[in-house]
């Protein structure tokens, strides 16, 4: 049987429970100094003994809305430097500023966001066939089914 862990690193541990739910044990004994097994072992007592399951899925859930209003935060912060920073910027400043860059970090974090709420990020449009590549699928399939004598 192993050393029993220390009261600070138990406290560590717990710590970085409550904060990450999902925290990964390989991870967690990498942030407080012990082996994995060792972490395995502390993250299941900590969880059982102590969160409780139950708890853990209601802890999860509560980061996972902490997560979702920081994000939206943060894209309303930078949304409104972007346009402050537009207001004052002249012709010549705009010319060299690089918009698409900002652009492209506004939408990954709005993507982040939405992703974490369970919303599509990406909107899809379905077509439907034309009629003309309905007829020419079937024919495709009757030359096949010919050709494989199916």
């Amino acid at each position: 049987m192993g050393k029993r862990i220390d009261d600070k690193r138990r406290e560590q541990a717990r710590a970085i429970i409550y904060l990450n739910p999902d925290v990964s044990e390989p991870e967690l004994a990498r942030s407080i100094g012990i082996g994995k097994s060792t972490a395995h072992y502390l993250k299941k007592d900590i969880v059982d003994n102590e969160i409780g399951s139950d708890n853990l899925e209601t802890l999860r859930e509560q980061k996972k809305a902490e997560f979702i209003q920081e994000a939206w935060d943060t894209v309303k912060k930078i949304h409104l430097k972007i346009n402050d920073k537009l207001d004052a910027m002249s012709a010549d400043e705009l010319k060299k500023a690089n918009i698409r860059d900002l652009a492209i970090a506004l939408g990954t974090i709005y993507d982040k966001q939405a992703l974490a709420s369970g919303e599509p990020t990406q909107i899809t449009e379905r077509q439907e066939p034309t009629p003309e590549l309905v007829k020419e699928l079937d024919q495709k399939v009757k030359r096949l089914k010919e050709l494989t004598g199916t």
